[in-house]
């Protein structure tokens, strides 16, 4: 067995010093500045609030919707699935 300061010497010489990230590749580079634009938006601290206020409006009501008031009216039922869905849809734009 290799020890691994070998290793280690051995991996650093397949590193090309000049070599561009991914992400910096200049085909990429409008996506790139997409990413930190949606980034940005996204860690704004009014976002993340409103993020807070949904995720527990969203927990009230997962709560609400267990009681029989809701499960046995066809209307309302519907009505939460609909709420859910929103919540759904925003929660995966937000990742």
């Amino acid at each position: 067995p290799r020890r691994r300061s070998t290793i280690s010497s051995i991996a650093n010489n397949l590193v090309d010093p000049n070599a561009v990230s991914f992400m910096e590749r200049p085909e990429l580079r409008v996506l790139n500045q997409f990413r930190l634009v949606c980034g940005d938006i996204v860690n704004h601290p009014k976002v993340q609030l409103i993020i807070i206020v949904l995720i527990i409006v969203n927990a009230i009501m997962m709560g609400i919707a267990t009681f029989d008031f809701v499960t046995e009216n066809p209307a309302v039922d519907e009505a939460f699935e609909a709420t859910d869905l929103a919540f759904l849809i925003v929660f995966t734009i937000e990742l």
